[in-house]
């Protein structure tokens, strides 16, 4: 019975000396409730005329004094002059390192607004998401959720000027384009914010109280993962039971990575409410990790705000280690007024800091709660309260936030928020580019990469343990320790460095002001030109990789890698991380060590030995000769960027790409794979035209024909073909056993080659004749001859390096055969067998190809040509009277062969060419075959067919279909 009168009454005392307000307010009248006032006329409330004695209310955009647009470069002061090596002529230019803002505008932030609820309303309904009721049962510590989300926008803020509302609006109101809403006052996240709002209670306007705020906050975490809450609501007193409970709901929060803005009130007192007081309660230490306390300033930035009546904003008091201030007096759209209004209070003051928090957390996801109220914190203007320059004091905390400089970074680095400050970046690109100060140390954790660019003083150590840190600004850190997965790059200057991990000089010239170690384990990347300074000793070990990574060419002979006080030791292994570059010796002395870097002979930086290498290494190899000469002498041409890039190849997969983009091989290629092709073609026509002139008179006739086949020299490309050809011919029986033909075709053949990752279309109309003698002694006579002509379209990947495109060409392409057979048809009853021997020539031109790319070449007119000598047998089985099947063998072999030289040139710079012979396939193939033939029984139609395959490639197959009308 004690404990349930005990429960009863602190609950009663709690209920009676509760307010949940604007900022907090005064007594428990409506009076003290949420106001809007109009501006006078100029569209500013003068506090001197006592316009702002609402004690509920807030002021200004919450902007800061700046724009904030986080658009800094993140560049450091960077070198005015450049910096010239005789030996090289390179030009260094710091500022070529500069690194550009990444845009964060994807990242939204999911912000939670505790109030009276939100209305859904036209310059809000982009960024609310959720509007709830919560309802709390202080006894069981539960509360009841209804779903406001599509209820009326009356239902959503019960307050009568819609307090919730403006706080929501301060935030993210927008006018979307609306012409009504064209001069309203956005609120500063308006493009960042995703709005859950909360109401507390059926009553006061729709605010409950503390208790049941916190609750509301836990759900919309739980539920919804908000972890930013804004609070313009406060209570003046509380019994000790009621801030355990509240303390309790605070660490829950804490704890999840939540952070929660209260505004301190409005009564003009020297102490905040009690909400901004919680880290002060026992047991809520850890609070403070999760939540900053807003006072509001006048319109000079340099008071408290004050009405006549002494009420206004409540200072910081003993919050003053995580308070902050903005403006009492904040422009709003007021739907009540139907127009611009000025919203008053530390109310207002609230979400100026939460909406600043959630373009913090937008530009940089990573951070935890705690690190986006170090950054609000430490980049706040300090206003002086007569206690002297530190870094807060008990009536503006840190001072008057500047969100310009917050949305750079921290600028401090204290003890106050912990040993180090720990960068997670998980992935992506940061930058802080503010001056930061402070006694604490830096930790780079996770795997993307922070950039710093200011000139940085603060005294703890800094370690890279993972991921990357580039420094292009300057840190005093006595110590830089670079762990096994860190890397620690940059054009500036740092302190003394222990590297156990990797240190690059790929991202600029790095400075070390004092000594450097290298570890066993350890590697140093030196980027060609960009020597690492040490003002110390240099004690090496481990690793040196050369790499011409974002760098200008590279041009052979020594290069100076490390420049310092001395040099003791000596790196274990020394490797060019390009394909096309090689390292020769390397030379130390007391101060500097070098190595001397040579080009590698291209024919042998890729995969493929031999071929295609060959040919495009020797021209590879020109180009590297000809900017090697030119960087020499100074000159910057397209060549030694195009070189340039070539040497940025890592891989002999990378490089042999460059290779493969320089050979062309695929224009060598196309007239050998026709020539094959048309040559397996010619073995199809012929069986073609002794199927249909075997029953011997005058018709007109239709084929279809496909092909696969398959060629492949050693270092060149393995090439797949596709042939389908649609013929329509005639012929005549001139004599008892003569007959002479003739057709037209349409050919298509599409290829596909493997390491030049192109491909061709080749398109081409053919003419042909063809006749048949049968001698009285069974001995036949066959011939044929085709002529055609058409065009090529080529289309394949190629590359520098670095950048790749696609290429197009077009050619013109002819081609011509004859073939002549003789044979002996055996007869015996159902029986037929005919063996033969034939001979074959063929041809293939493709005409000048010049491609679209830069990157590409320019190839000379191609011909390949063969004779080929061919034996078989072909054999039918009368089945039926209509239909005979058979099969048929034969053997081809190219007994003379004629390939071309391929001239071919760059179109990087046309005076560097090579010529190379173009690669020979496989000179013969074994078809084998079988057949049909089959007449209709009033002997007028003729239909006949055959399915073949290569016995010495069995990725070559083909098949034909015919049918002729016989006169």
């Amino acid at each position: 019975m004690f404990n349930n009168f005990f429960t009863k009454t602190v609950l009663s005392v709690a209920i009676t000396s509760i307010l949940i307000g604007c900022g907090g307010g005064g007594g428990n009248s409506a009076s003290n409730g949420p106001n809007v006032t109009t501006p006078p006329v100029g569209g500013v409330e003068n506090p001197d005329t006592g316009t702002g004695s609402d004690t509920g209310t807030g002021s200004d955009t919450g902007t800061g004094s700046d724009t904030g647009t986080g658009s800094d470069t993140g560049t450091g002061s960077g070198d005015k002059e450049p910096t010239t090596t005789p030996e090289q002529d390179y030009v260094y230019k710091k500022e070529n390192f500069n690194v550009a803002e990444p845009n964060t505008s994807a990242n939204k932030v999911k912000v939670g607004v505790i109030d009276s609820g939100v209305r859904k309303n036209d310059i809000l309904e982009h960024a609310v998401k959720k509007v709830y009721k919560y309802i709390e049962d202080y006894e069981a510590g539960e509360i009841t959720v209804t779903d406001l989300t599509n209820a009326g926008i009356d239902i959503q803020d019960l307050s009568i000027n819609n307090h919730g509302t403006l706080v929501a609006s301060v935030i993210a109101a927008k006018s979307n384009g609306d012409p009504e809403y064209e001069n309203i006052p956005e609120g500063a996240a308006k493009d960042i914010a995703e709005i859950y709002g909360a109401r507390t209670s059926d009553q006061n306007g729709g605010l409950g109280y503390a208790s049941g705020a916190l609750l509301a906050m836990q759900d919309l975490h739980d539920k919804h993962g908000v972890k930013l809450f804004n609070g313009s609501f406060g209570t003046r007193t509380a019994e000790t039971e009621y801030k355990k409970t509240l303390t309790k709901y605070a660490m829950n929060l804490a704890d999840g990575g939540s952070l929660i803005v209260f505004s301190t009130g409005n009564e003009g007192s020297s102490t905040p409410n009690i909400e901004a007081l919680l880290p002060t309660f026992v047991g809520g230490e850890g609070i403070e990790k999760g939540l900053l306390a807003a006072t509001g300033l006048d319109s000079t930035k340099k008071a408290l705000y004050r009405a006549k009546d002494g009420t206004g904003a409540n200072a910081c008091g003993d919050a003053a280690r995580w308070c902050i201030a903005a403006d009492y007096e904040v422009p709003v759209y007021s739907e009540n007024l139907n127009g611009n209004a000025v919203f008053v209070g530390t109310s207002a003051s609230a979400p100026q800091i939460t909406a600043l928090a959630a373009q913090i957390w937008s530009k940089y996801p990573w951070m935890t709660a705690d690190q986006v109220r170090q950054t609000i914190l430490t980049t706040a203007d300090y206003v002086d309260d007569g206690s002297g320059k530190k870094l807060f004091n008990e009536t503006f905390g840190w001072g008057y936030f500047n969100q310009a400089s917050a949305l750079k970074g921290p600028e401090m680095f204290s003890q106050i928020f912990g040993e180090t400050f720990n960068a997670e970046v998980d992935s992506g690109l940061a930058i802080f580019s503010n001056n930061i100060t402070g006694d604490a140390g830096l930790v780079k954790g996770g795997k993307g990469t922070l950039v710093l660019s200011g000139n940085n003083t603060f005294s703890g150590n800094t370690v890279v343990s993972d991921g990357e840190l580039r420094v292009n600004g300057s840190i005093e850190s006595p110590l830089t320790s670079v762990y096994s997965t860190g890397l620690l790059t940059g054009a500036g200057e740092v302190g003394a460095v222990d590297n156990g991990g990797t240190v690059s000089t790929e991202k600029g010239r790095l400075t070390i002001a004092g000594d450097y170690n290298q570890y066993e384990q350890a590697k140093l990347v030196y980027g060609l030109e960009h020597y690492l300074t040490v003002t110390g000793a240099a004690n090496l070990d481990g690793a040196l990789e050369v790499t011409a990574q974002d760098q200008k060419m590279v041009t052979a002979g020594k290069h100076d890698v490390i420049k310092a006080g001395s040099i003791t030791g000596d790196f274990n292994t020394v490797t060019a991380n390009s394909a096309f570059l090689q390292i020769g010796e390397t030379t130390k002395d007391a101060n500097t060590y070098s190595v001397d870097v040579q080009l590698k002979d291209a024919k042998v930086a890729g995969t493929l030995n031999g071929g295609l290498s060959n040919a495009s290494g020797d021209l590879v190899n020109q180009l590297m000769a000809k900017a090697n000469a030119q960087a020499v002498n100074g000159e910057s041409t397209e060549l030694t960027s195009y070189v340039a890039k070539v040497q940025q190849a890592v891989t002999a997969e990378q490089a042999q790409a460059v290779l493969n983009t320089n050979a062309g091989a695929l224009f060598a290629e196309i007239p050998s794979v026709l020539l094959h092709n048309d040559a397996m073609t010619n073995a199809q026509v012929a069986q073609r035209a002794f199927q249909v002139s075997k029953q011997g008179v005058t018709g007109a006739w239709v084929n279809g024909a496909y092909q696969e086949t398959s060629t492949k020299a050693k270092g060149w490309d393995k090439v797949d073909s596709e042939i389908s050809t649609l013929t329509a011919g005639s012929d005549f029986q001139v004599a008892d056993n003569a007959i002479l033909g003739a057709y037209v075709s349409t050919y298509k053949d599409d290829s596909k080659f493997s390491q030049s990752n192109g491909t061709s279309e080749t398109d081409l109309t053919t003419f042909g004749v063809y006749g048949k003698w049968n001698t009285a002694s069974d001995l036949y006579f066959a011939a044929n001859a085709q002529y055609g002509f058409g065009d090529v379209e080529f289309k394949r990947s190629v590359t520098n390096g670095v950048d790749s495109e696609q290429s197009n060409a077009k050619s013109d392409l002819d081609k011509y055969g004859v073939y002549g057979e003789v044979g002996y048809s055996f007869i015996n009853n159902q029986w037929s067998v005919s063996p033969y021997a034939a001979l074959s020539f063929n041809s293939v031109t493709l005409d000048k190809v010049n491609e679209s790319s830069e990157m590409g070449v320019t190839v000379d007119d191609v011909t390949a040509k063969e004779n080929k000598l061919h034996v078989g047998v072909r054999f039918d089985y009368q089945v039926t009277k209509n239909l005979a099947l058979g099969g048929y063998g034969e053997y081809a072999n190219a007994v003379d062969r004629s390939l071309p030289n391929v001239n071919l040139v760059s179109n990087v710079d046309n005076t560097v060419g090579v010529s190379y012979q173009a690669p020979a396939y496989d000179k013969d193939y074994f078809l084998y075959g079988i057949t049909f033939n089959y007449l209709t029984n009033n002997s007028k139609w003729n239909m006949f067919g055959d399915v073949a395959g290569n016995a010495k490639n069995s990725d070559d197959i083909q098949a034909q279909l015919g049918l002729k009308y016989m006169f």
